[in-house]
């Protein structure tokens, strides 16, 4: 099974060789970036930093700086497994008669294992802070122009109804019991906090590493996030309802923050974006604290931003394996779909099978209707090109696009409001790239021009491997 807790997570990182610890001092202010900076772009490990010069409560930073840790999450439940069953729930059909429900019958139960489950207590809910007091929440300035300190890898959960939602939003701290969140207008738990009306919250700080990885995925409503989750652990996130706020969260973390929006509004920023450069300063929800609660002697996640790659992407690496399976059953055309790290989201490869002319427009436009702040570039290939080689899809777009014709540009729609290409924050313009092969109707009515055959007998195949083989024999001899 996936692992469990986020101790856990630690423990098999530390048998691993893949997390150290930091007695000296650190400060909060520029030095924790700059260190955790350095070993995500070094390939460094985990680490713990258990002193601050500030004195807030421990560190633990660069946890998914490589790819091999976040496998290590999954551990014995093997990623495509688990996207394999999402993929079946996602598909479960209405039983058409006696048998086909009592397979279904027997599906459900197997279902059922992966939805929320309640508890009346857990470990994050152990201690209660008789004095609320952010300044002991390892909040970092992590650029010099940062006009404060920000919480980086706090999860925040909200509730619409029946519908939950979490991610990663950044929290700029601006006094012992408020922080300023920010949180995008197309963001779903903004949304769902302006439908809820009364803007409560729950800031979590290290649930399980699954929940953490997932935090990090956009998922559109109505899709319930926690049941995907659910999906990928083998198992239902086991949630505590929140004491003074409506808001359920994972019990078994590290620490959490409850809080409501106070009505005010606050000018947040510039902060330093994963794109490399200072974000906007804006007006952003003054959040007041309520109350908060953690386990005994909590370690608290912190993430760094900057230019590509950093830890980053990993999660958009994962992200994009767990999205997949929805989108091609949506759109079954689609082989593939590759979101490259350092494309930052704002870049998508897809592959499909082409059936029809301008079909390659269409998953443009189903794509940016999905998941419209995402894909502003998105480069469509045919589906033997493997678009994970960058090699490969290069070639399609030299060899078969011709830019007045394929080339698509759309204006005024919404983009990320961290981008900074655009001078408008969140409305900007997007282009698609059409590098599949043209049909007829594409192609002046002419049919296009046939790749050439790779396919030589089989004879032909051994002479030149054998003259290969003898000749570089030879070579190696007289070296």
């Amino acid at each position: 099974m996936v692992i469990k807790s986020f101790r856990e997570y630690l423990d098999k990182l530390r048998s691993a060789g893949e997390l150290v610890e930091i007695n000296e001092e650190v400060s909060v202010d520029l030095e924790v970036a700059a260190l955790l900076r350095q070993l995500m772009y070094s390939g460094g490990p985990a680490v713990i930093i258990r002193r601050t010069r500030e004195r807030t409560l421990p560190i633990v930073g660069n946890l998914f700086g490589k790819w091999d840790r976040v496998t290590m999450v999954m551990e014995s439940r093997n990623l495509g497994d688990a996207i394999s069953e999402l993929t079946n729930m996602i598909n479960f059909r209405v039983p058409g008669g006696l048998l086909d429900a009592l397979k279904s019958l027997s599906e459900l139960r197997r279902y059922a294992q992966y939805f929320p489950k309640f508890v009346n207590n857990g470990p994050v809910r152990k201690y209660e802070w008789r004095e609320i007091d952010l300044t002991k929440i390892p909040a970092i300035r992590q650029w010099s122009r940062e006009p404060g300190r920000f919480i980086t890898f706090g999860i925040t959960f909200v509730k619409y109804g029946n519908y939950r939602n979490f991610g990663y939003y950044r929290l700029q701290v601006v006094g012992r019991d408020r922080f300023i969140m920010h949180w995008q207008p197309w963001r779903r738990s903004a949304m769902y906090s302006e439908l809820e009306g009364k803007g409560e919250v729950a800031v979590v700080f290290g649930p399980d590493p699954v929940t953490m990885l997932m935090a990090g995925v956009s998922i559109p409503h109505p899709l319930d996030k926690l049941l995907i989750t659910g999906v990928l652990r083998g198992e239902g996130v086991e949630l505590i309802r929140g004491s003074t706020v409506d808001v359920d969260y994972p019990a078994d973390a590290e620490l959490v923050i409850e809080g409501e929006l106070t009505g005010e509004y606050a000018r947040e920023g510039p902060f330093g974006d994963h794109v490399g450069v200072y974000s906007i300063a804006k007006d952003y929800p003054i959040v007041k604290v309520k109350a908060i609660y953690s386990r005994e002697e909590p370690l608290i996640p912190v993430t760094v931003t900057g230019k590509p790659t950093l830890e980053d992407g990993s999660i958009i690496r994962f992200g994009n394996e767990v999205i997949k399976p929805m989108l091609t059953l949506l759109m079954p055309e689609i082989v593939d779909i590759e979101i490259p790290p350092e494309g930052l989201g704002y870049v998508m490869i897809v592959s499909i099978r082409k059936r029809y002319p301008g079909h390659a427009r269409r998953v443009m436009l189903t794509l940016w209707g999905m998941v419209p702040v995402l894909g502003k570039i998105i480069i469509v290939t045919d589906h033997d090109i493997d678009i994970k080689d960058f090699r490969q899809v290069m070639y399609a777009v030299a060899a078969h696009v011709n830019p007045a014709r394929d080339v698509l540009i759309i204006n005024d729609y919404p983009v990320e409001e961290l981008d900074p290409s655009t001078p408008i924050p969140n409305l900007g313009s997007k282009v698609g790239i059409d590098a599949t092969r043209k049909l007829p109707e594409e192609y002046g009515g002419r049919e296009y021009p046939m790749d050439v055959d790779a396919d030589f007998p089989k004879d032909i195949i051994d002479k030149v491997n054998r003259l290969i083989s003898s000749t570089m024999g030879r070579n190696a001899s007289n070296k």
